[in-house]
């Protein structure tokens, strides 16, 4: 018998059952009474049984068709019951894992946290680190969402989607004696090292190398607070972006360069774009960075 059965097929059954009258069907299914017939001589076939016998009121069906009536109807059923499942912030439940380089987390990690708390107050979410580990986990379809700045090596299969733009900018302690990029080229300079995203190349710096400025790092730190504390207390200068210049710091801007303004992103997997989750974690999340303004 085979079961290359369409779906189609099976409400012409279905009501072909009920109204007994071929055009009947055709009107009831916007088809031609040609069409139905065809598709009834098909079944026919297919289940090597008459299904409907003429009779004076119309077609009869046969025993097959009044036994297996309710397995049709079922399938049916299920069929119309597929559709996009609603998604409510307010009855998730679920585990949302968040992704992020030391720099958000300082930065962005508590105001994200307390607006998605307060629209999913249900929901488990874990804010991690971002690694090589978790970039194979995301490239193979871990269900998880990547907050970053825009990154050329990262797989097609991974939707890089923009939230804002920001300005890089060198910083230093208040009263640091340097005042200008040619001055701070010659103090010592702490980066911030992040696993997965620059522990390989340093992409700022290879740009600055570009337009003639050889900075190399006297010292590469995870935790970007004690940066920040190295920063205030010694004539070491670091860069972050510019909504983002330290307390009782200034910015020294960097020399002009042609993409100076970075892109921050959300990302995540491609079979994810259509996730009503997605979305909504997009739209929040886009709301907290541009809150602060440049």
């Amino acid at each position: 018998m085979g079961h290359n059965l369409d779906i189609q097929s099976m409400f012409v059954l279905v009501k072909m059952y009920e109204l007994r009258n071929v055009k009947l069907v055709a009107d009831a299914l916007g088809k031609t009474s040609s069409a139905i017939s065809k598709i009834l001589s098909k079944l026919k076939v297919h289940f090597e049984d008459p299904l409907f016998i003429q009779g004076k009121h119309g077609f009869e069906p046969t025993t097959f068709m009044d036994t297996n009536l309710a397995h049709f109807e079922q399938i049916l059923d299920t069929f119309d019951a597929i559709q996009h499942s609603e998604f409510s912030p307010q009855s998730l439940k679920q585990e949302i894992v968040l992704y992020g380089h030391a720099l958000f987390w300082d930065n962005f990690g508590g105001r994200l946290y307390l607006a998605l708390r307060e629209e999913a107050p249900l929901a488990k979410i874990s804010m991690r680190q971002w690694s090589l580990e978790a970039r194979s986990r995301m490239v193979e379809g871990e269900n998880a969402v990547l907050f970053s700045t825009y990154d050329e090596t990262l797989p097609q299969v991974i939707l890089q989607k923009p939230l804002c733009e920001v300005s890089p900018t060198f910083f230093v302690r208040n009263d640091h004696p340097a005042q200008s990029m040619d001055e701070l080229k010659h103090y010592p300079f702490v980066i911030t090292r992040n696993p997965g995203w620059n522990d390989v190349r340093y992409p700022l710096l290879e740009r600055l190398a570009a337009v003639g400025y050889q900075i190399t790092p006297t010292v590469e730190v995870e935790n970007t607070k004690s940066i920040e504390s190295i920063v205030r207390n010694s004539d070491h200068y670091s860069f972050t972006m510019s909504r983002l210049i330290p307390e009782d710091c200034r910015g020294i801007a960097l020399p002009t360069l042609s993409d100076d303004r970075v892109n921050c992103v959300m990302c995540y997997h491609r079979a994810k774009q259509n996730d009503p989750q997605k979305e909504w974690l997009y739209r929040v999340c886009h709301r907290v960075l541009n809150q602060l303004e440049e």
